[in-house]
């Protein structure tokens, strides 16, 4: 279930202002993407406030190859949206944030376990450090999400966490 273009660029939107609202991101910080086909998501562009977006701002990119359309750059960390729709087929919407709590956690480098959760299952595993915006981190959060194709939610060393759900709702929880 894939969401229209139309109705993915309002979600994201929406997304980005859900998240500041509740303080689970600062400024131009993390990203949010909707699956619009098997090939395509739609993200925000990058270093563009969330306050001020606007449909037209957002950007579609290829799961295959990240080429883009849009009249801005896309998010520099597509790669790890693209990598969690490949991996994920039943994921439509994807969430990264530098949150406190997750980027705190993720600073040990080690997976949050032992959690009888609905939507979290038992762990939240954490991907090893790579730069942001780098194809090291989206290759290194590529292994974790392979190493565990059932957890919703990765932690990325140093970095924060990157929340995949079955639409927006699921993505939030």
């Amino acid at each position: 279930m894939a969401y229209s273009e139309s109705e993915a660029r309002t979600l994201v939107i929406e997304a980005g202002h859900r998240l500041l609202a509740s303080g689970l991101i600062a400024r131009t910080w993390g990203n949010i993407s909707a699956r619009v086909s098997e090939s395509h998501f739609i993200i925000t562009p990058s270093g563009m406030a969330y306050e001020t977006l606007r449909p037209e701002d957002l950007v579609k990119v290829n799961i295959a190859d990240l080429s883009h359309e849009g009249k801005g750059r896309p998010s520099s960390e597509k790669g790890v949206h693209a990598v969690a729709y490949r991996l994920h087929p039943e994921a439509n919407f994807v969430i990264h944030t530098h949150q406190d709590a997750a980027s705190v956690a993720s600073v040990t480098g080690r997976e949050i376990y032992g959690l009888n959760d609905p939507v979290l299952w038992r762990k939240v595993p954490c991907a090893a450090y790579g730069l942001p915006s780098t194809k090291k981190l989206t290759a290194n959060v590529e292994k974790a999400m392979e190493a565990n194709p059932y957890c919703p939610a990765i932690l990325m060393k140093h970095h924060g966490t990157v929340c995949v759900g079955t639409d927006f709702d699921n993505a939030f929880a």
